[in-house]
């Protein structure tokens, strides 16, 4: 099984991806809101810099190595798929 080919079933694209860990982001984030010292650390270490360089790539690598090692099992990965696929198209307005 490969990651890229399931993306395409699901006609998502990089974009989508980005777009979906985006949207998990900003959640982690606004769970930080109450403790203001820690999203400042979060952001002043340089460690939301670097969860946001090549996210979308890093992430679909991840994916792709879980499932080689078989850490991963397809009904999860589509489970996170239709969800990508859902905050697409409520970012689409659909």
């Amino acid at each position: 099984m490969n990651v890229k080919s399931l993306l395409e079933e699901y006609s998502l694209e990089i974009d989508d991806v980005r777009w979906y860990l985006s949207q998990v982001l900003t959640e982690r984030l606004g769970s930080l809101q109450n403790n203001p010292d820690e999203l400042a650390r979060f952001i002043w270490s340089g460690a939301l810099s670097d969860e946001l360089y090549d996210m979308e790539e890093r992430y679909l690598k991840t994916l792709q190595d879980q499932l080689d090692e078989k850490t991963l099992d397809e009904n999860h990965l589509r489970d996170t798929l239709s969800e990508m696929e859902s905050y697409r198209r409520r970012r689409l307005g659909f």
